[in-house]
């Protein structure tokens, strides 16, 4: 009898959403199963609404070719759909106020996932809010629509809609069940779209040097502070009136071993900063952005 009365509150309050998406997509999905999807997203009609779209483009591909030409053409469907539900209730006002876009969570070295909890006395589901959860460094499997992770704000398992998965400062990992290969990456940071109802694997662990020995990685370090890639971006900095100093040489080998043994408990693959670089910036905002420049270093092949 709850579940009953909560569809018919979904189906009053979406109303006409719902009718909107039955007229666009009644080929794919019939209210009743609509307003069930509705209420299983927790009232988020953007997140609904990329289902269909994506269900549609699927059922589009599977069609034989001789009857393509009488389907509708889903790029207008989308754009008319999108067209609807942007201009709806705005009495045609030239100028409307943006929404913000909040989040709730925190971001955190490994993996992190974002998602909708479901509980009902959780002020960010109420809010219909976005929340991030850090896993960390793991191994993960889940299925995007019937996940249970903990949900940052009221602490209970109920953040069971994933929508997205972001590596941060890892060796990480991605595939879904139906991948033969999985995606790897290394950057400082990753993100990746999860679609609805597709069992994901993850895995994430810290970046390592993978040297052999400390002489191994004295050379790669030096390799890298020489390389192309590395030039680049200091050019690219000075361009914009950064200065970039580079020291004569590397860490010298007993401050190293010192340093690995005191911070990295003699694991030499966690130490990064053998060789290192200073910025002078004239203002706090420009050295803000020589930083972010650095963080997409993966247009210059760094990680």
């Amino acid at each position: 009898m709850q579940n009953n009365n909560n569809l018919s509150e979904t189906s009053r309050r979406f109303e006409k959403e719902t009718k909107i998406m039955v007229r666009l997509f009644g080929d794919a999905i019939n209210k009743e199963e609509l307003q069930q999807k509705i209420e299983s997203y927790n009232g988020n009609i953007e997140l609904v609404f990329k289902e269909l779209v994506q269900r549609s483009i699927e059922n589009e591909d599977n069609l034989e070719a001789e009857s393509k030409t009488d389907e509708p053409n889903n790029k207008e469907q989308v754009q008319h759909c999108l067209f609807i539900l942007a201009t709806e209730n705005t009495n045609n006002k030239s100028v409307q106020k943006e929404i913000e876009k909040t989040e709730v969570g925190e971001t955190k070295p490994g993996i992190n996932l974002q998602g909708y909890c479901n509980n009902e006395t959780c002020l960010a589901s109420k809010a219909k809010l976005p929340v991030w959860v850090n896993i960390g460094f793991d191994n993960i499997t889940f299925i995007s629509d019937k996940a249970s992770f903990n949900c940052p704000d009221c602490k209970k398992s109920t953040v069971n809609a994933i929508v997205k998965a972001m590596f941060y400062n890892s060796e990480h990992s991605i595939c879904t069940s139906g991948d033969s290969i999985p995606v790897n990456d290394n950057n400082y940071q990753c993100s990746y779209s999860i679609k609805s109802g597709l069992s994901y694997e993850l895995k994430a662990s810290k970046i390592r040097q993978h040297a052999k020995n400390i002489e191994d990685l004295r050379e790669r370090s030096e390799n890298a502070m020489n390389s192309i890639e590395i030039k680049n971006l200091v050019t690219e900095l000075q361009k914009y009136e950064i200065t970039v100093v580079k020291p004569p040489s590397l860490k010298g080998n007993e401050r190293l071993l010192e340093k690995i043994q005191a911070d990295y408990g003699g694991d030499f693959n966690q130490a990064f900063d053998i060789g290192r670089f200073t910025i002078l910036c004239d203002n706090p905002t420009k050295l803000q952005t020589a930083v972010a420049v650095m963080k997409k270093a993966e247009q210059f092949n760094l990680i």
